[in-house]
């Protein structure tokens, strides 16, 4: 008897969401979403990372396309950047050469899982392994209930699979059966999947076209071209459920789709309804920057050590710090000639657009947005904990060779935590004076100070120009600063209660709230001087 196989044909069937160019939602397939990348703003998932996790895949089969244009990784990249489409005569060529590795369900070689796959046992799993915001054992903390998990229709399944092999947590997966590494029927954890390990970046222009070149990195950060064997699983041989564990990746298309687990979705004619989840390709967090451009990367002392050299990791997002607080750690390395064996290693995306600005291939002034993404997990990496998506918007000279521009957005950052800090001084101080604590004091004025200062930095970083004045730019930060924490001050002075008014002797010394303010104001006179320099007022902080 002939095995029945539903069909659905991702170059031809829509699946991929995006936002066209007035906001309004659409669905495209994987040949359209490249011939309409021109009329759409972005991608658009059920979450931010299975949008990245779109993206990453549409990069791929870009990178592909164009591996055979003639000249240098510069020329090529400028051509397609004044094209006013992508290049959809070789993308066409190259899906179609490719066509029967994009089908969903195939007897031979599903798109992004393998045939056959199976645990001893026959064990199916629930969508909720597949389906990201569904909080593994916590499904009263899920809207999604009921039919949305028993089933999901083929569209919303590829993008789910896609998501997976990204960003599929740690943890005990379904044993496959040809897997040597299972254990009693069990796949024992080998991390998170590859993406999972990235504080992600990628840079968005005004269309999906200009996001998609804008991200199209042809050199690493050596300046060498990638290797032309840098091939996606549907260039490759089918995957099956036996892992090469000395299997590396060998480029950025290859780390683009790394298929982290072995999946084949069960479905019947209309809907997926199950899926087996298995381990698949494992590989290390570290020492992949010369391949991997979208994510900063941390030198750590400590790996160093005990591997004997030089180990940098993915630069992960901090949940609780927004996008412009931790810009210092993914600009200041742009542009450096410095030996990267013990620094930070700035994105390759990045080190790439200092690169086209230096060959006059992009327009300084260009306007784009830098959008972090990111997975934070938590039980040993077994368990979603949060997702990181922030955006900030700039002129692209922000990452050009001369750091004018950058030096004065990381400084400027600075500037605000210095301001904040004496912010959280003098909430302490307060407390202190009243008789309380000042920790828990300091906290919330830290909060109540970054919250100010986020929308005035990211207004004035975006008014940075190339053609600009450095130290006018400076200035004006400075009085956005002392406007946005002055009035802060005032409040947390005025409510301060008359404890505080009254203060009290601290070792040796008496403190109280007029004291405190006199040493605000100071401090902040000290961290400001531009915006104090034709000042005489007090700013209404000490009595």
């Amino acid at each position: 008897m002939v095995a029945h196989y539903a069909e659905f044909d991702l170059l031809e069937e829509p699946w991929i969401l995006g936002l066209d160019r007035e906001g309004g939602p659409c669905a495209v397939s994987l040949r359209s979403v490249f011939h309409r990348a021109h009329e759409l703003s972005s991608l658009a998932g059920e979450l931010p990372t299975q949008s990245y996790s779109l993206l990453r895949l549409l990069l791929a089969v870009l990178r592909r396309s164009v591996r055979d244009h003639p000249g240098s990784a510069v020329d090529v990249w400028s051509r397609l950047w004044s094209s006013q489409t992508l290049p959809l005569k070789d993308i066409d060529s190259y899906l179609d050469e490719y066509h029967d590795r994009f089908r969903l369900f195939d007897p031979t070689a599903p798109f992004f899982q393998v045939a056959g796959l199976n645990s001893a046992a026959g064990v199916i799993s629930s969508l909720d392994r597949l389906i990201a915001d569904v909080p593994n054992g916590e499904k009263y903390f899920t809207t999604r209930g009921g039919a949305g998990i028993d089933r999901l229709d083929f569209g919303e399944a590829a993008r789910w699979l896609v998501h997976t092999h990204s960003f599929d947590p740690s943890g005990i997966k379904t044993g496959a059966v040809g897997d040597s590494r299972v254990k009693g029927g069990k796949g024992y954890p080998i991390g998170v999947a590859w993406t999972g390990n990235l504080g992600g970046i990628f840079l968005e222009g005004a269309t999906l076209r200009e996001t998609l070149l804008l991200n199209l990195v042809l050199l690493d950060i050596n300046g060498d071209r990638f290797n032309l064997e840098d091939l996606p699983p549907w260039e490759r041989e089918p995957d099956r459920a036996a892992v090469d564990p000395r299997r590396r990746p060998a480029g950025p298309a290859d780390l683009c789709t790394w298929q982290s687990r072995r999946i084949r979705l069960v479905s019947n004619d209309t809907h997926v309804t199950g899926v087996v989840l298995c381990n698949g390709d494992p590989l290390e967090p570290f020492n992949q920057h010369l391949l991997e451009p979208m994510t900063a990367w941390r030198f750590s002392e400590t790996q160093t050590k005990k591997a004997g050299q030089a180990r940098h990791y993915p630069l992960a997002h901090d949940p609780q710090r927004a996008l412009w607080r931790g810009l210092t750690s993914l600009l200041r390395e742009v542009g450096s000639t410095s030996a990267t064996s013990d620094r930070t290693i700035a994105p390759s995306l990045l080190e790439w657009m200092c690169r086209l600005l230096d060959d006059e291939v992009l327009d300084p002034a260009h306007l784009v947005r830098l959008h972090a993404v990111g997975m934070q997990y938590i039980n040993n990496q077994s368990v979603i904990g949060d997702i990181f998506d922030d955006t900030i918007g700039f002129r692209v000279a922000l990452l050009s060779t001369n750091p004018a521009l950058r030096t004065a957005a990381v400084n400027a950052v600075q500037v605000a935590e210095n301001a904040i800090d004496a912010l959280a001084g003098l909430a302490g101080n307060l407390a202190v004076a009243a008789g309380g604590e000042a920790d828990s004091a300091r906290t919330h004025a830290r909060e109540q100070g970054y919250f100010a200062m986020e929308s005035p930095y990211r207004q004035w970083l975006a008014t940075l120009h190339p053609d600009g004045a450095i130290d006018v730019y400076d200035r004006g930060w400075q009085q956005l600063v002392r406007r946005a924490v002055e009035p802060l001050g005032r409040d947390f002075i005025a409510s301060a209660g008359m404890p505080a008014w009254v203060g009290r002797e601290i070792r040796g010394s008496y403190l109280d709230a007029n004291l405190a303010g006199i040493w605000f104001r100071g401090r902040l006179k000290k961290l400001l001087p531009a915006a104090y320099a034709d000042s005489t007022d007090d700013g209404g902080i000490a009595a």
